[in-house]
């Protein structure tokens, strides 16, 4: 039997019970102990990517001169050369934060991000399933994309994604276009993070779910036009960005880079050894999905494999299976299995599936805040060496190391942010396929493309900056004209002789 789209409301949805000032509810535990386990973990695995110094740097860039960068102004590489920051909003609120409270600041907005975008998904699969199987896909969600937990601009733009895929769904479930309103979400999405384009993607093919679910002709064409109308809109919210329609372009210039990708750890395929909880949940909600029979329309089983392919292709999509997956799937789940786990579903447990009272919300962000406050100004928060090689730095500079480096992948935001011209760095659109792939054939000695030596010599490059481990390093203990002058646990610098 054919499984179409159609509406779904829970069985009290219309329902308005009276609620006290201090009603607990289930997004609300969410979300607090999300922010907690984030902002407190003593790791603080949010600070480990190296990108995150570079974008506080182009938000600050952004701020002191009251416009956008339109040139790459931080490599000796690629300088001059066109470059947007595309996801300048972020790397703006990045910058306040670390302006306001270091490194406390940046972890407490990162946190803050992650801990209302879970809210949110609870929230949402409230709204067609029961407390218990809406937690469980909340809380797998969270495992599922917690590797990708970093202060960067994807996890600003996690809510506004959350919003807009759960606005499109909602759209099509009750058969109708999707409300105005949801443009402020592609409109901040936009200016927040490149992945905006995934957005137009999905608002098309739940477009087409919508007309292929439509019960006559005459339902279809008003569902097309209205369809065709926000689709247009959502096309301009998105152009209202510094840049115009250009943002749109970067994740073609993304994906032109190639088999380059696979040498950037999360463009990579997912590595379940690394990760055996992601591939214990992908295998458990195959069996689910087999074992019971489940059923979706055409559009959502091609969406659901659509976001799988993405994140067995690349593992920084583990977010997009894990949260918007669910979003897709559940109301599906409510007409298929009317009686899906009614466990837990009366009583207490059920009532907290209903909004929070505003005196509890308030109180909760009160000490959200207190607790915030305390973070950035007793927590002692700092970046983790293995991006942040300050000894090194601070050798380069006592010794007067001028002229053009040739540094690590890895530590090219902390230049960035140092003030010191790279020779590569985090932004991958900027400087290519080719030029990566010589890159990392020189610096890992793969010998499959320009040497190691013809590099120094043709950048003029006078010393180095890389990691320990780097094979590179034991090349230039042999290369005469070069001469070890650094190295600790984390970096090594060999310097030219002249």
């Amino acid at each position: 039997m054919a499984v179409t789209s159609g509406l779904s409301l829970s069985p009290d949805i219309n329902v308005k019970p009276i609620r006290s000032l201090w009603t607990p509810s289930w997004p609300l535990l969410m979300g607090l102990v999300a922010f907690v386990c984030l902002a407190f973990s003593v790791s603080k695995p949010l600070l480990g990517d190296p990108d995150t110094h570079w974008h506080i740097t182009v938000g600050n860039w952004i701020l002191q001169h009251h416009t956008v960068p339109r040139v790459d102004i931080y490599s000796y590489t690629f300088a001059g050369q066109p470059w947007i920051a595309k996801e300048w909003l972020s790397q703006v609120l990045l910058a306040g934060a670390y302006d306001i409270g270091g490194w406390g600041g940046v972890v407490v907005l990162a946190a803050a991000a992650v801990a209302t975008a879970f809210a949110l998904l609870l929230r949402f699969l409230l709204r067609d399933l029961t407390p218990f199987p809406a937690l469980l896909f909340t809380v797998a969600a969270f495992t599922l994309s917690s590797a990708h937990f970093l202060a960067r601009p994807h996890v600003l733009a996690f809510p506004v994604m959350v919003w807009w895929v759960a606005g499109l769904v909602r759209a099509v479930e009750e058969r109708r276009a999707p409300k105005p309103v949801l443009l402020i979400a592609m409109l901040l999405w936009a200016n927040l993070h490149g992945g905006f384009t995934l957005g137009f993607v999905l608002a098309g093919a739940l477009g087409l779910d919508a007309l292929i679910g439509a019960r006559d002709a005459a339902e279809r064409r008003t569902l097309f036009v209205a369809w065709a109308k926000f689709g247009v809109a959502t096309f301009l919210a998105a152009c209202i960005t510094p840049y115009g329609p250009e943002s749109m372009l970067v994740t073609l210039r993304i994906f032109n880079l190639g088999d380059a990708l696979s040498v950037i750890s999360e463009w990579r395929s997912p590595n379940f050894q690394e990760a055996p909880m992601q591939e214990l949940l992908l295998l458990l909600a195959i069996y689910l999905a087999l074992s019971r029979g489940l059923k979706l329309p055409l559009i959502r089983l091609l969406i659901v494999i659509g976001l799988v392919h993405l994140f067995l292709r690349y593992a920084r999509n583990a977010e997009l299976l894990a949260m918007l997956a669910p979003l897709v799937i559940a109301p599906v789940l409510v007409r298929q299995w009317p009686s899906l786990p009614r466990v837990l579903a009366d009583g207490r447990f059920a009532a907290l599936a209903r909004p929070a009272g505003r005196g509890l919300i308030a109180l909760c962000l009160g000490v959200t805040a207190l607790l915030a406050v305390g973070l950035v100004r007793f927590g002692g928060i700092t970046a983790p060496e293995a991006t942040t090689p300050l000894a090194a730095l601070k050798f380069a500079r006592e010794a007067g190391l001028k002229g053009h480096v040739f540094n690590h992948y890895g530590y090219g935001g902390f230049l960035i942010e140092s003030g010191i011209p790279t020779f590569i760095d985090g932004r991958g659109e900027l400087f290519g396929g080719d030029f990566i792939n010589r890159y990392v054939d020189a610096a890992f000695l793969r010998g499959k493309g320009t040497p190691l030596e013809t590099i120094l010599d043709e950048f003029k490059i006078e010393w180095t900056f890389l990691s320990k481990d780097m094979p590179a390093n034991k090349l230039l203990a042999r290369l005469p004209g070069w001469r070890l002058a650094y190295s600790d646990d984390e970096a090594t610098i060999f310097v030219r002789d002249h």
